[in-house]
């Protein structure tokens, strides 16, 4: 795990020197442009909740976006702790439009695909339609994003973020764009996915055990007890995102530091506060 790991930071860094040559007079306006990102990260989670075993990925992006808005991508997993080579598949489509100079708006549908024994609180969710909005008002930079999860489960997520980017090149005089973006996000929602993930997680494991203890018994019926609160719209987690954005040319490298903290928890739920680390590398043409 280590290794593969190791394998796709050292692939960012790689595009990192294929990269440095370009010149910020090489990237003009386009009217259309295609991106391509690499991220590696040490654990996966969905909206705060996460499960007991560390799960890390890999992820590789594709977008297309035109220029009157319209824009397209794909995006693959693959988490090193399964035997699946592929754990998860994001189709997205969507429409970002400027309300004004300051205030912008994005329009999406997501469609996820998952792997058969996929072990993220994720795999539980089908279909998402997304509309965020961004304003930058000078001394913050804030979005408000409402997400509809429908399939197996269904959730409203409502994930209000600031952030206000922190340019570092005064310091040493540097040449080439380098900053800190950090970011408080609070995230609050409804958690029938989460109590759909636990459940069936439950169910999974309860069954192996009555077939080690009852062998050629056969499967009897199974009924769960759930509570209201699922439906409850609560605040779900607290994150703070400090990732460091180098930008060469058309291409950008993000090393990001996250922690998050887990709030208003079901019963049965695993979620604890605990710190993230990742990588991402994108190169836009």
């Amino acid at each position: 795990m280590k290794n593969q790991l190791i394998l796709w930071i050292s692939l960012a860094w790689v595009l990192v020197g294929s990269a440095h040559a370009q010149t910020a007079e090489d990237s003009a306006v386009r009217k259309a442009s295609w991106n391509i990102a690499l991220e590696a990260a040490d654990n996966s989670s969905f909206y705060g909740r996460n499960t007991a075993t560390k799960y890390p990925y890999a992820a590789a992006t594709l977008t297309y976006a035109h220029r009157f808005g319209f824009w397209a991508s794909a995006t693959t997993y693959q988490l090193f702790e399964t035997k699946d080579y592929i754990d998860e598949t994001d189709l997205s489509v969507g429409y970002s439009f400027a309300i004004n100079k300051r205030l912008s708006a994005n329009l999406s549908y997501s469609r996820f695909f998952f792997s058969e024994n996929a072990p993220m609180v994720k795999s539980v969710t089908e279909n998402a339609a997304t509309l965020s909005t961004t304003l930058d008002w000078k001394y913050l930079y804030t979005s408000l994003n409402t997400s509809y999860f429908f399939g197996e489960s269904n959730d409203v997520i409502l994930q209000f973020d600031n952030s206000r980017y922190i340019g570092l090149n005064p310091i040493w005089n540097g040449k080439n764009p380098v900053g800190l973006d950090p970011k408080i996000s609070i995230t609050s929602g409804t958690q029938e996915f989460s109590e759909t993930y636990t459940v069936e997680r439950k169910k999974e494991l309860g069954d192996w055990f009555e077939d080690v203890l009852n062998p050629g018994k056969g499967s009897n019926p199974k009924t769960t007890t759930t509570t209201t609160t699922k439906h409850k719209f609560q605040v779900l987690s607290y994150d703070l995102y400090v990732p460091l954005v180098v930008m060469l040319g058309n291409f950008e490298l993000e090393p990001t530091y996250r922690y998050s903290i887990p709030v208003n928890k079901l019963e049965g739920d695993e979620s604890k506060a605990q710190s993230y680390y990742s990588v991402k590398a994108s190169y836009t043409f």
